[in-house]
């Protein structure tokens, strides 16, 4: 706590706020947080004096603020003034804070999102910050975390796609015939080198983009291990191409598309990586790495290298996040993934079974209101498999070709639209 008071009286009012948010995460003696231990302390009646002197007095209001008494108001006014003289259009998701443990990045939240469920619970930060996410960059995982924002140029045209009251998503399932190309190695590992006929893939794929378009779909998700990266490469150069010729609102222009994943190198290292690009002209917003080899045929997946860090995506529409397939529900990336504030988390899968999927994201949804997007590819010659779906207030099941979901938005939460 004492490190708390040095950043507030050397005026760095953000790097406060993040540290005590360390703090209140620390386990105690028995299992439960520090905030817990907090939260008894708080009365509400204190913030309406703490407005009130903030109105008046500006920082000084914060140094007299007894921290060890009440933790919480403090935490609360560093929100409500960190709020005031930076306020969202000038907090940066690349602004990285140096908050004594680590390194974190303080997010303003758009209106209506940002800690869905959580925001109604005791016992977890999102109850007590207005105006802020804090989000730890590093972990006991050794697991990296960052968050980017849609770059300058794009972030206006998405937001204007996003000012519908409903949005819509959109789960591919692939119905082409186009097959695998899987290699074994003599250590009983298969690598994905590349699929049957690139050309028809392509072809599936733009054709879903154009539907998923007339049809005003904002968010669309595609399957893991059906796009590999020319095909990828392509999409973006059609999507470039189309936006010099017939401007910004082309036929593919689906505000955020995930094309599914593959395998690729990286450094001469194999990894399974997927990539959500903008639609307006293909450019990369964010990228994922798969962390958990699946088994397939008695061989392990050749994942050598997973590079790219746990990342979220701050938007018009909340945090998103993406993962690929069992890293939802399996290993330390699940761990970590889970322990952040998302609204919005997509997944490309390749499974016959979704069992574990379902389960992850029905939990995820009701403990954190986080939405999640399966779009689901059958493995190869699998006769029996389960379809892709969106859990939100209720379990929707994709089917085969594209499937869209419509969910209303309110101003506190997004509801399904009847």
């Amino acid at each position: 706590m004492d490190k708390v008071v040095e950043f507030i009286n050397t005026g760095c009012f953000r790097e406060a706020l993040a540290r005590l948010c360390r703090l209140a995460r620390q386990p105690v003696e028995d299992g439960r947080t520090a905030l817990c231990n907090w939260e008894p302390m708080f009365s509400p009646s204190d913030k309406n004096v703490l407005l009130e002197l903030l109105e008046k007095d500006g920082p000084d209001a914060i140094t007299r603020i007894n921290h060890n008494n009440n933790p919480l108001l403090l935490l609360q006014a560093l929100d409500e003034y960190c709020h005031r003289i930076y306020g969202p259009d000038t907090v940066r998701p690349d602004d990285r804070i140096i908050d004594g443990f680590g390194t974190s990045k303080v997010l303003s939240i758009y209106p209506g999102f940002g800690g869905g469920k959580l925001k109604q619970q005791f016992g977890n930060l999102s109850f007590w910050l207005k105006h802020h996410r804090v989000i730890p960059l590093d972990n006991t995982h050794g697991i990296p975390v960052d968050v980017c924002d849609i770059p300058p140029g794009h972030k206006d045209w998405t937001t204007s796609r996003f000012e519908s009251a409903f949005v819509k998503i959109g789960i591919v399932q692939f119905t082409d015939n186009v097959e695998l190309d899987i290699d074994y190695t003599d250590n009983n590992f298969f690598i994905c080198r590349g699929i049957s006929d690139g050309e028809k893939r392509l072809d599936s794929a733009l054709d879903h983009i154009r539907n998923a378009k007339a049809d005003g779909v904002h968010l669309l998700i595609m399957p893991e291990l059906t796009i590999t990266p020319n095909i990828r490469a392509t999409i973006s150069e059609q999507m470039m191409d189309l936006a010099l010729r017939d401007g910004e609102d082309h036929e593919l222009s689906v505000p955020i598309i995930v094309p599914g994943s593959f395998h690729e190198q990286c450094k001469s290292k194999w990894r399974n990586h997927a990539e959500a690009i903008c639609g307006l002209d293909g450019t990369t917003l964010f990228g994922s790495d798969k962390r958990e080899r699946v088994t397939y045929n008695g061989c392990g997946e050749m994942i050598e290298s997973s590079p790219t860090p746990i990342t979220c995506l701050t938007s018009p529409l909340g945090l998103i996040g993406m993962t690929i397939c069992r890293d939802l529900f399996m290993g330390n990336s699940a761990t970590v993934l889970q322990s952040l504030p998302l609204d919005w988390l997509f997944v490309p899968s390749m499974s016959d079974k979704l069992g574990p999927h379902k389960a992850t994201a029905k939990t995820l949804y009701d403990t954190r209101g986080t939405i999640i997007a399966v779009a689901n590819q059958q493995m190869p010659d699998a006769v029996e498999y389960d379809q892709g779906f969106v859990h939100h207030e209720k379990y929707d099941e994709g089917e085969t070709g594209l499937t869209i979901i419509t969910i209303r938005r309110t101003d506190t939460c997004l509801r399904i639209m009847l």
